[in-house]
């Protein structure tokens, strides 16, 4: 087990990573609080049967939700239902909300937390690998709107997370491919020698070894937390943990939420990234080839064969809310480790770059 710390300005809080961690033990500062639960449905029934039993004990007042992970339900709908539940049933501004499930589930649990009585308590139990590195750090939390994707948030920091490697033997191999593109992303950005360790033992991360995993994990969420602790707003170098996704977020609404997931997205979306890091910052081809082949390996022939209408996927960027009035902003890369913003380069360029066979 591996306790890492996480400090931002608004608060500080630690992430727990370990294997068979959702115990009374690790969430014991939370006794005697008024509690929430939204859960996918999905979870497995020993997990959901332990975690509520926990929960339920502790509690001065308990509830769950159960709302099934989709990006159709990351809506105000959803965000209505858990606001109707608090309400209704009288929860006051001491209550904590506990999330249990991917990224999905914890943003939308995060927001609704920070938007209940202007602000309350969460805590994070994420059940996929991309949530465990991703949605479960940093305190972005948000809802999608049918224009675009986490376009409606807020930053809200959760109490504590625990990120139990156990929840990770029951993913598929698509689940696990989501999460290493998150952790690739990370190592591209801070971590040089990390993305060599990948390199080298990544036949046996995407055959699940937990050891390999945790260390993954944990190396992972340490990258993140020193970029956050820098800048938990997203002002500036906050921004580096966007690689890939101003390209990514316009695959997903280009496949209407349904042909690509959030991490197939982002590791297509890496690859161009790294193509128009070739073109625009003079990325060295051999060091753009290492990153294409590590990248590709966690994707299957059928997404390394996907291919999009460049006009149209570029006129899908112009939505992301990570523009800057008309200005497009990508995250590149002039060497592994070495990131840089760059804001609007030349429309060929970008379309160039989407190809990426």
């Amino acid at each position: 087990m591996k306790e890492i710390s996480i400090s931002t300005a608004s608060k500080n809080y630690s992430v727990i990573v370990g294997s068979d961690i959702l115990t009374v033990d690790n969430v014991k500062e939370f006794y005697g609080k008024e509690i929430l639960l939204v859960i996918d449905p999905n979870i497995e029934m020993s997990v959901k049967e332990k975690s509520i039993g926990i929960l339920q004990d502790m509690s001065s007042k308990f509830l769950k939700i159960e709302i099934e992970a989709s990006e159709i339900n990351k809506s105000n709908s959803s965000l209505g239902l858990i606001h109707d539940a608090l309400i209704e049933n009288n929860y006051s501004r001491d209550c904590i909300l506990f999330a249990l499930g991917g990224g999905i589930i914890c943003d939308l649990t995060g927001f609704a937390a920070a938007t209940y009585q202007r602000g309350v308590d969460f805590v994070l139990i994420p059940s996929t690998l991309l949530s465990q590195v991703d949605a479960s750090v940093g305190g972005k939390t948000a809802i999608n709107h049918p224009k675009g994707k986490n376009m409606i948030g807020a930053f809200h920091q959760p109490s504590k997370v625990l990120s139990d490697t156990n929840l990770l033997l029951s993913l598929d191999d698509k689940q696990i491919r989501e999460g290493l593109a998150e952790i690739i992303k990370h190592a591209l950005i801070i971590d040089d020698g990390f993305f060599d360790w990948l390199s080298e033992n990544i036949d046996a991360l995407l055959k699940s070894d937990q050891e390999k995993l945790l260390k993954a994990i944990a190396r992972s969420i340490e990258i993140k937390s020193e970029v956050v602790a820098k800048d938990e707003t997203e002002q500036g170098v906050r921004k580096w943990l966007n690689l890939g996704h101003t390209f990514g977020h316009a695959i997903e609404l280009y496949g209407e939420y349904r042909d690509f997931s959030h991490g197939e997205s982002v590791a297509l979306g890496a690859i161009m990234a790294t193509n128009l890091s070739e073109r625009v910052l003079n990325l060295d081809k051999k060091e753009g080839q290492k990153i294409r082949k590590l990248i590709s390996s966690i994707l299957t022939e059928e997404l390394l064969n996907s291919s999009f209408d460049e006009n149209k996927l570029l006129q899908l960027m112009s939505s992301d809310k990570k523009r800057k009035g008309n200005d497009l902003n990508f995250i590149l890369i002039n060497k592994i480790g070495d990131p840089q913003i760059v804001s609007s380069p030349e429309k060929l360029q970008i379309l160039e770059s989407i190809k990426i066979s």
